[in-house]
């Protein structure tokens, strides 16, 4: 018999609840995984034969870690059990029915590449011009259509029906074609194709309902319509339905995940029995009582409070920086005392919403000697429309580097196929001479085709060649990616991954202004010099230890002991595009409350009163998710600063239960008691000394500061006292700051804060 005392109350429940439809409401870090495999060790135990039991994941990670953990609850019969993501399990279906719809069973399965040729091919045949219509583009809209169950004639109906709309549908039209008579199914397809056969051919679906008696679904809250429909296909008689998830953890709409799916599961199966998991195993009471108060602000949920054994916990510091390298400063800071207090670089994390956010911080922590890793993206420098704008400046700058000038001479598409290419290469070998030389006067073998793009790349380099001396560096670099085209090709997209590369671009735009204003070298040789230390820093050996950082949308199903969520400013997080959308706003609220619960025992929040990204300098103010979080659970990092900064919002209204703790509804300054009106208590700094208490302390205490002490300046953050010159009004202390070097200070008049070690 399976040992069901080992789950808590509710987890046995669901456990022991075998018949039915159920919905298993999860929240963060309450033990879904473990719920969920006991149910089905339970139904094992209880007779149903390994056979009748189907469960789907969304990743193959899942699926292998729920088998392992069946099979180690009930042996080997847990083999005979169909367990896997919706796209595995459909290919054992197709391998087996497929010919039933025309196809062969031993059709190919085409990844992205091959999707990309095809799409290609379909626009040579339709004389369409990829630099105005991006292949990209074109496969994420034939994506989505599918996701959504719509052939190309009815995803055109379904669209704005314009010229550009036409020309997706004409592509979409051939590529299914080719798909076709290639006996090729694309990952879409492995749904599509599944439903067909069971639509077309009810003794198919018949075999499949009578088989899997006993459906299992986790992440029920990120499924599509496609898989929402094969889900109910084939539990239509048996009705023995668990699914399992968090509609609070829904974050994926934008690539079809429909939250409707959970939030109508009652309506779908109104006798289903639903049983909430609120204990959770991983967070401290105040991370948790945060995003509780800030998922509430919802209104599409349902309702459900965690709540925590684990103990209170520390309080949560949040920082408002004066602009980004300030708040990537102050995370370094923090880092290091957490790494000096015992803590493992690989238990912490910090959280952005964009991919462009990392540059800074990556910078930071490599001149603070921090290890990190970035996760579910590509290092700044190393993403592949940042190396192509550093690929331009290079061959601007050395002619002779042939590596960066094959990588340009196509890039953006402009008709120099690979065989003018080789051609070119050939020559150059041939004649000894860098290929440069060779692209200003191009062998006679070519056609005028060729040598007419040939002779326009050629021009447009000569051209910024003769900018680059001409104007400051930042604006020679903005007008290098507009003459290029680099910025336009992605302009010209209409979906999130173009946006993503445009805002990096853009990005690499700020790095090169941010360079110029900060250093007394303000070449553009000075600037590709320092981007090769980074980048050289960037790619020595991966130390085995290390900080990872990672967008929101990545961090979901992780944690770590120690997590940092910055750039919480209005317009980035929550982004401007859901400031007029409720829908959009709810799911960056459900994206918030995703980042604050992957906190095991440190949470710390940040914002930046001023920041430039994108090139862009901007003052936007606290985000608002910051506003929904009571100021009780928060240590005000610099008290006046943020103070001033917002104004909270009153507590959201949660539902009973006797394990809440009283709470403090009071709005004073946080770290400060109820009617407190004393100085801030933040741990690790003196009592009753803040910032503007230094100049008084300093000037009545010449031996305040010794050679050691670790201290805090208001705006270079935290640095070690290296020496201590003079005595009395006239005393000055040099300070090694972690991010920003050496510098030298008067006692009496510098906002240092000495900390406690």
């Amino acid at each position: 018999m399976i040992d069901l005392t080992v789950l808590n109350p509710m987890q046995r429940k669901a456990a022991e609840t075998l018949n039915g439809p159920v919905l298993i409401l999860a929240g963060a870090g309450s033990g879904k995984t473990r719920t969920l495999t006991y149910r089905i060790a339970n139904l094992i135990d209880h007779g149903v034969l390994p056979w009748h039991i189907l469960a789907l994941t969304f990743t193959n990670k899942a699926a292998r870690e729920m088998q392992d953990r069946v099979q180690r609850l009930v042996g080997a019969d847990a083999t005979d059990m169909w367990l896997g993501t919706f796209h595995s399990v459909c290919v054992r279906i197709l391998r087996r029915d497929i010919e039933k719809l025309g196809y062969q069973r031993s059709f190919t399965i085409y990844d992205e590449d091959d999707q990309n040729r095809v799409i290609k091919d379909a626009m040579k045949v339709l004389s369409l011009d990829e630099g105005k219509l991006p292949v990209r583009e074109i496969r994420g809209k034939i994506s989505d259509a599918k996701n959504k169950m719509m052939t190309p004639d009815e995803w055109f109906q379904d669209s704005a029906r314009d010229y550009r709309c036409q020309q997706i549908h004409d592509v979409f039209s051939y590529y299914e074609e080719r798909l076709r008579a290639a006996n090729a199914l694309d990952f879409d397809d492995l749904l599509l194709r599944t439903l067909q056969l069971f639509v077309d051919h009810p003794p198919v679906l018949d075999y499949y309902r009578q088989r899997f008696q006993y459906v299992h679904v986790d992440e029920y809250q990120d499924t599509n319509a496609a898989q929402y429909t094969l889900i109910r296909l084939l539990t239509q008689e048996s009705r023995n339905l668990c699914v399992v998830g968090d509609d609070d953890q829904s974050i994926y709409g934008w690539r079809g995940a429909d939250i409707r799916n959970i939030l109508d599961f009652e309506t779908d199966f109104p006798d289903a029995a639903v049983i909430k998991l609120e204990q959770n195993y991983r967070s401290t009471a105040n991370i948790l009582d945060a995003a509780n108060q800030v998922i509430a602000h919802n209104v599409g949920r349902k309702e459900k409070v965690l709540w925590t054994d684990a103990g209170e916990g520390d309080k949560i510091p949040l920082y408002s920086a004066g602009d980004e390298r300030e708040e990537a400063a102050w995370i370094c800071e923090k880092i290091r005392k957490l790494q000096r207090q015992g803590m493992a670089y690989s238990q912490i994390a910090v959280l952005y919403r964009m991919h462009a956010q990392s540059r800074v911080i990556e910078e930071m922590f490599m001149r603070a000697g921090i290890p990190y890793k970035v996760f579910g993206g590509t290092r700044f420098y190393d993403r592949k429309e940042v190396r192509d704008a550093l690929a331009y400046l290079r061959v601007i700058v050395n002619p002779a580097d042939d590596v960066s000038l094959v990588r340009i001479i196509n890039t953006p598409k402009r008709s120099i196929g690979d065989s003018t290419v080789a051609v070119l290469q050939e020559h150059a070998r041939q004649e000894e001479l860098p290929l440069f030389s060779v692209i200003n006067d191009p062998p006679d073998s070519l056609s005028s085709r060729p040598r007419k793009c040939i002779g326009e790349f050629a021009l447009l380099l000569m051209k910024l060649t003769a900018m680059k001396d001409a104007m400051p560096l930042s604006e020679f670099v903005e007008k290098m990616l507009t003459e290029t085209g680099l910025k336009a090709q992605f302009e010209i997209e209409d979906n999130e991954e173009a946006q993503t590369r445009l805002q990096n671009l853009m990005e690499f735009a700020g790095a090169a202004r941010e360079f110029e204003n900060q250093s007394q070298e303000k070449t553009l040789e000075a600037f590709l010099e320092n981007v090769s230390l980074v980048t050289d820093l960037d790619r020595q050996e991966e130390a085995p230890q290390y900080v990872t950082l990672m967008t929101l949308h990545s961090a979901k199903g992780l944690e770590y002991d120690a997590v940092f969520l910055c750039g919480l400013e209005e317009g980035i997080f929550p982004s401007m595009r859901s400031a007029m959308d409720e829908k959009r706003l709810e799911e960056e609220r459900r994206l918030c409350y995703v980042g604050l619960t992957r906190a095991r025992k440190q949470l710390y929040l940040s914002f930046a009163r001023r920041r430039m990204l994108f090139n862009q300098i901007t003052h936007n103010p606290p985000s608002l998710f910051i506003k929904e979080i009571p100021q009780r659970l928060l240590v005000d990092e610099w008290a006046e600063t943020s103070r001033r900064s917002f104004t909270p919002e009153p507590e959201r209204p949660m539902m009973p239960s006797r394990r809440d703790r009283p709470r403090d509804l009071s709005f004073g300054a946080p770290g400060m008691a109820a009617g407190s009106r004393g100085a801030l208590n933040i741990p690790g700094v003196q009592k009753g000394f803040v910032p503007s208490a230094a100049r008084s302390v300093a000037a009545a205490s010449t031996q305040l500061f010794h050679t050691g002490d670790h201290v805090i300046h208001r705006k270079f953050g935290e640095g070690v006292v290296q020496e201590v010159k003079g005595s009395g009004a006239d005393a000055r202390v040099v300070i090694a700051f972690t991010a920003y070097g050496t510098k030298e200070f008067s006692v009496s008049i510098a906002p240092i804060v000495k900390v406690d070690e």
